[in-house]
């Protein structure tokens, strides 16, 4: 009887190939996966920072953060920014602006930051620099009421040496 199968020379041979390819083409692609978390990321910061600009704007120059010249909670800030308010900062959760909450919303939802999966916003104080509060674990993005300035928060590099905490 005549049996077919594969000797175990040919199985090693075909494994050591599949190996090699393995090697020369996975590091490819992970450059590749590095490069589109990146552009994500300067995507959403773009969106985002437009986005501040137009509510500062339609609130008198004041960014958002702040409800009747008061510093306001996180909560907040996120729903200012995802859902509409009148112009002194004070916040609705609808989606559909009627009187007295009348602008926005600026953004759908907050986008995850791409490297830690985050969707979250923690503030930074006017004295701190962000490369002391970027710790990549504690929230997806940072953001500075005082000056409205928002960066991603993670303490990696990008591909040109830049920490992406200085974008």
């Amino acid at each position: 009887m005549n049996k077919k199968a594969f000797t175990l020379v040919e199985v090693i041979l075909v494994v050591t190939i599949l190996g090699i390819l393995a090697a020369v083409v996975l590091p490819g692609f992970q450059d590749h996966a590095a490069k589109a978390k990146e552009s994500a990321v300067k995507s959403n910061l773009t969106t985002i920072r437009s986005q501040l600009e137009i509510y500062k704007l339609q609130h008198n120059g004041v960014p958002p953060g702040y409800e009747d010249g008061a510093e306001a909670s996180i909560q907040t800030l996120m729903l200012q920014l995802t859902a509409t308010s009148s112009v002194t900062g004070a916040v609705s959760e609808s989606k559909i602006p009627v009187d007295p909450y009348l602008y926005g919303p600026y953004l759908k939802k907050i986008p995850e930051n791409p490297y830690n999966g985050l969707s979250s916003i923690a503030y930074v104080s006017a004295g701190t620099d962000f490369s002391a509060a970027a710790d990549g674990t504690s929230s997806g993005w940072l953001y500075k009421r005082e000056t409205s300035e928002f960066r991603v928060n993670w303490d990696g590099k990008d591909s040109s040496g830049l920490y992406f905490y200085s974008f």
